[in-house]
This record gives structure tokens, C-alpha cells and sequence, in this order.
């Protein structure tokens, strides 16, 4: 059984640039299966990534594939006092309080829904709302 796991940037670059977490992103994400989610804004922030490490073209090629498998979430610009609201006890940068947003209401649609991210921040926030982590 796949298990629903939002993802966000920290836990997706690894799985294309060689990095220390790579070998459990690689595991998180085959745990996935076809129930990956992330807010779209994670499609800016990696291909930010990818070109400043300066990517070669089947890491390209990888991250295509990799886009196609994820659920993508949307997050209208009418949430966007409720995220300020929501960040305001949990101090994170902007990107991620968004990650973190999206992934508590996600949760409350899938539960359980594992949160899959390196950023110590974001899991401390994450623990803080009662969410689980992936790693």
C-alpha cells in the first residue's frame, strides 16, 4: 500500500543531486508510490536548485519524470492572510510556512499523511502541529 507523503523541496532535490539525504529521500519516495503530493510552488524552488548547481541534462530528464508522478496542490492566493495567520506562531521562511500550510490541510483529507522533509525548521513546526514525519 503506497502511503501519502507531501513532500517538500529539501526532500526532492535529493532525489536528483547527490546529497547527504539522498539515500532516504530515494526510500521515502518509493514508500510514495503514486500518493506524492507538493505544493506547486516546489516546482519553482527545485528547477532554482537545478540550475544554479548547474544540472547536467538527464538530471533534467529525472526531474520531468518526477514532476509528472507528483499529485500537485494548488494554493490560491485568497489563503494567503490564512498562511501569514498560520506562520505566525511557527516562524518559518515564507516558502516554507506555505510547504507547511498545505501539507496540515492536506492531512486532513489523508490521514494518516507523512510529511517528507530535511528542513529542521519545518519538521520542528511539523511536530509542533501534530503532524508526522516521513525521515
Amino acid at each position: 500500500m503506497d502511503m501519502h507523503t507531501f513532500f517538500d523541496t529539501s526532500a526532492v532535490v535529493p532525489l536528483l543531486l547527490e546529497e547527504p539525504h539522498s539515500n532516504a529521500a530515494r526510500i521515502v519516495w518509493a514508500e510514495a508510490g503514486r500518493d506524492g503530493f507538493a505544493w506547486r510552488w516546489l516546482k519553482v524552488e527545485t528547477e532554482a536548485a537545478l540550475t544554479r548547481r548547474r544540472a547536467g541534462a538527464k538530471v533534467w530528464q529525472a526531474w520531468e519524470r518526477l514532476e509528472f508522478e507528483l499529485n500537485w496542490i494548488e494554493l490560491p492566493d485568497r489563503e494567503l492572510e490564512a498562511v501569514c495567520r498560520f506562520n505566525r506562531s511557527l516562524g518559518l521562511r515564507a516558502a516554507d510556512a506555505a510547504h507547511l500550510f498545505v501539507a496540515e490541510r492536506l492531512s486532513r483529507a489523508f490521514d494518516p499523511l507523512m510529511l517528507a522533509t530535511f528542513d529542521q525548521d519545518m519538521s520542528a513546526g511539523a511536530m509542533e502541529l501534530g503532524l508526522k514525519l516521513a525521515v
